[in-house]
């Protein structure tokens, strides 16, 4: 089943709401692309940035170390692990000139409680909206308190609910959301997944969930997410591209970037959808 349109914002401003109506006309899914600010491989340059969306990437969604962050995936910590030398000014510096390099491009922020516990709300939603940011994921969310506060700083988040998440508090962060959900496909990201059990997952979703989601957590491959595409809105790919990058000399990385990229959005086209974007 098609996932459900965004619920869109009145603001001129809501690219994201407009980058998943334009995908869903289109009967295409979001290829979301994560990257690590400060982590040489993949922010010591924009165009790296600006070559995944260039190569298909629709949404790009960023981490944000901070001193005590310790993402669970080996991939993602790593990566947070390369960042930890990075003056933090930098990285908002850095998103910053990202939105005004591609300013229709919908940016996601990934935020721990970690991430809230060392900046603050405050502090976190200010600079957030100063660079340009669209909406916080939120990986381990504890209510709908968390989205309220950043809807009122004109943003919008971005709940995770994990597979075993109450299903009460599953239906209270849906309510309050106002774009999407991002459902967990594992318990950490890079896991190796059960194509099946996840396909399975990904249509109960779609036919019970009250929001569109996008989908990650050990998506790798175009078997994958051409699997996942009829019921999610999206998926998200970020321990993958991570570790392919890792393993190519710097000179070849924005073509071995552009070449998986290509790949898996191709995979998010729907039958009868354009060939081209």
């Amino acid at each position: 089943m098609d996932a459900p349109p965004s619920t869109p914002s009145d603001r001129p401003d809501d690219r994201l709401g407009r980058c998943l109506n334009r995908l869903d006309a289109a009967r295409q899914r979001a290829l979301t692309i994560y990257l690590t600010l400060g982590d040489p491989l993949t922010s010591d340059r924009s165009d790296l940035a600006l070559a995944a969306v260039d190569a298909g990437a629709d949404i790009l969604e960023f981490g944000l170390p901070t001193p005590n962050t310790r993402p669970r995936g080996a991939e993602i910590a790593r990566s947070f692990e390369r960042a930890r030398g990075t003056d933090q000014e930098q990285s908002w510096e850095w998103l910053g000139e990202l939105r005004r390099a591609a300013p229709d491009l919908p940016l996601l922020l990934l935020v721990y409680p970690e991430t809230v516990a060392d900046l603050g709300w405050d502090r976190l939603l200010s600079r957030a909206a100063a660079a340009g940011v669209d909406a916080l994921v939120l990986a381990r969310p504890d209510g709908p308190d968390d989205l309220e506060r950043i809807a009122a700083a004109g943003l919008s988040a971005v709940p995770g609910i994990a597979p075993a998440a109450d299903p009460a508090l599953a239906r209270r962060l849906e309510s309050a959301a106002a774009h999407l959900t991002y459902r967990n496909l594992a318990e950490r990201t890079g896991a190796d997944l059960d194509l099946a059990a996840a396909t399975r997952l990904t249509r109960r979703l779609g036919e019970t969930a009250a929001r569109p989601f996008l989908v990650g957590f050990g998506i790798r491959d175009e078997e994958q997410i051409r699997a996942f595409a009829p019921d999610a809105a999206g998926v998200v790919i970020g321990s993958r591209l991570i570790s392919v990058l890792a393993r190519t000399e710097p000179a070849a990385r924005p073509d071995a970037l552009r070449q998986h990229i290509g790949r898996w959005k191709a995979a998010t086209l729907l039958d009868g959808s354009p060939s081209e974007r």
